[in-house]
């Protein structure tokens, strides 16, 4: 169905079609026992009203969506590089009042960076879209130019931040590196999609700013003690990790 779409729809309506779809089978509750939308669930348990919320790769919207609907009294900042998705964005939350849309990337300087948009046969992998690797630079992949901005000047404009949530497919270091004081100051709750490569020097990060690697098992959260994997985990700080009593209540 996915691949007729793609092939019969303009880019933006397949797009639009995608955030559609997902969100009415989200509010039915047909995708709450899926691995691969566990957090998408659990963020209910987690977002209050006044939470200020940071979403970096916000890509067709699937949490950040969710988190205008949670954060309603509070903020939602989102973050999306490609054009085509922000268009997505700005279509079905840009126009409220709690949500603030930037087309940018975040990294170490401004400028221009490549991005590379990975297909599976010759249909666009959502998902997967990423800053240019420096073993990507001969790739046969569709690449796409986007604008970045530093990452610390950018979160320097805010005075509270409750929640980040990073999907960035492997840049995530080169973001984080640059929110050391963010976290040490601010402390707010972080939800972090790791590639496994960056496990080591993400855990010894978080471990120094005083904050508990946490997973999900089914929908509980938990402290994670394991090392040898990447993926989705919730990054707690230590003077906040009563909450989890709160949130697998």
């Amino acid at each position: 169905m996915k691949k007729l779409l793609y092939l019969i729809l303009p880019e933006k309506a397949y797009l639009s079609t995608l955030h559609r779809f997902f969100y009415l089978l989200y509010d039915l509750g047909l995708l709450k026992h899926k691995e691969a939308f566990k957090f998408h669930y659990f963020v209910k348990r987690i977002i209050e009203p006044q939470f200020m919320v940071i979403d970096i790769g916000a890509n067709l919207g699937y949490f950040a969506k969710n988190f205008s609907r949670l954060a309603h009294r509070g903020k939602v900042i989102a973050i999306e590089p490609l054009p085509q998705f922000y268009a997505v964005l700005d279509h079905f939350i840009g126009h409220k009042e709690n949500v603030e849309l930037h087309n940018v990337a975040l990294g170490a300087q401004s400028g221009s960076i490549t991005m590379v948009l990975p297909q599976t046969n010759g249909m666009l992998r959502t998902g997967l879209p990423h800053i240019m690797r420096p073993e990507e630079k001969s790739t046969t992949e569709k690449t796409q130019e986007v604008q970045m901005i530093n990452t610390a000047d950018f979160f320097h404009t805010f005075e509270r931040i409750d929640y980040i949530k990073c999907d960035i497919e492997g840049h995530e270091w080169e973001v984080f590196e640059r929110l050391k004081d963010v976290l040490a100051n601010k402390r707010p709750i972080v939800q972090l999609e790791i590639d496994p490569k960056n496990n080591a020097v993400l855990f010894e990060f978080f471990e120094q700013l005083n904050y508990v690697r946490c997973g999900l098992d089914g929908l509980a959260c938990k402290i994670e003690r394991t090392t040898h994997f990447g993926g989705d985990f919730l990054f707690i700080p230590t003077e906040k990790i009563e909450l989890l009593n709160k949130w697998n209540a």
